[in-house]
């Protein structure tokens, strides 16, 4: 399987962002610590942006460095969402060497995880505690359908 470890990657990207976000509570797409921090929602356009970005990247090895426009909190997992099958669809078929699949996981891929874990300090926050699981063990499948 081609690019198997950066498709299971994004594939536990999903799983967590779904763990979070399953029990979500009206307003928590703009919840804000502090004058200046992310909200859910920002945080999630960026991480959009950022998969877009790379996806654009793989695809025409051109940067793309135009803001996506800000969406309802909704529309922003969907988009996000979405992104994550158009990048994992090309994975599945563009071959990419030990170099470039180490620059994409401590690049974009690393940087999306750190967001999901800023989104699930912020829901605990917002009184919505996620579900302790034991996440090595959860069932995650290659590939996002």
């Amino acid at each position: 399987m081609e690019n198997e470890y950066l498709r299971h990657t994004l594939s536990t990207i999903e799983y967590r962002l779904q763990k979070i976000l399953e029990n979500t509570v009206m307003g928590f797409g703009n919840f804000s610590l502090s004058h200046g921090s992310r909200t859910p929602n920002e945080i999630i356009n960026h991480m959009y942006h950022v998969l877009s970005a790379t996806r654009i990247y793989l695809l025409t090895e051109k940067h793309n460095k135009e803001l996506p426009e800000k969406l309802s909190f909704e529309l922003e997992i969907d988009r996000f969402n979405l992104e994550l099958k158009n990048i994992d669809s090309v994975l599945a078929e563009k071959d990419l060497g030990i170099d470039y699949t180490k620059r994409l996981l401590q690049g974009p891929f690393s940087d999306i995880l750190t967001h999901v874990g800023q989104i699930a300090m912020l829901s605990r926050l917002f009184g919505n505690p996620i579900k302790g699981e034991d996440f090595s063990s959860a069932f995650i499948s290659t590939g996002i359908y």
